[in-house]
């Protein structure tokens, strides 16, 4: 699965190469994209401020609009339940999509005028975001409710990515053109 911000999204089946296409259903944002532990995919749409869920068998989406007007879905990524973590680019906020009763929950970094802008989750359920307003890469914990900040060494890190391995999280800084890895 494959999402374009030209308002598309998509499948290749690696069998046969063969490649499918959709159309979003709200157009232009299809961003971020990730699949749970049990193989369900969600994206992000940033332009449109949902996330939403594509069906396996059909290609057939369920947009899901978070509780926050024009947040800014930019990023999704689930934990080891299914839950969906996205982080909210315009209103600043790390949000969780639990897709069993369709709640939501959303928790404000301890900064102001946050910007998240990536989100990972680990091997133990933290979930690690960027935060561009304080130039950090953050580590939530929502059994404690609680945030740790990472602060970049250089100016401008601007980390659109995250990604990890048990032990580390990692983070791409574009805006320095280095990677850099928290060992936790």
């Amino acid at each position: 699965w494959y999402t374009g911000q030209s308002g598309y999204y998509g499948s290749v089946n690696p069998a046969n190469g063969e490649v499918k296409v959709w159309k979003s259903p709200k157009g232009a944002g299809p961003y971020g994209i990730a699949a749970t532990p049990q193989g369900e995919i969600y994206f992000a749409s940033l332009a449109a401020s949902y996330i939403a869920h594509i069906d396996n068998a059909s290609g057939n989406v369920t947009v899901i609009p978070p509780p926050t007007v024009n947040q800014g879905a930019r990023r999704v990524w689930s934990d080891s339940k299914g839950h969906i973590w996205v982080s909210e680019w315009n209103s600043g906020n790390l949000s969780v999509y639990n897709p069993a009763d369709r709640s939501w929950k959303s928790f404000k970094p301890p900064v102001e005028s946050a910007h998240t802008y990536s989100v990972w989750v680990d091997e133990k359920d933290k979930v690690w975001t960027t935060e561009w307003t304080s130039n950090a890469i953050m580590c939530f914990d929502p059994v404690k409710e609680s945030w740790s900040s990472y602060p970049s060494n250089k100016q401008g890190a601007t980390v659109r990515q995250m990604l990890g391995r048990a032990g580390e999280a990692w983070g791409a800084e574009s805006g320095n053109d280095r990677l850099v890895v928290i060992e936790k």
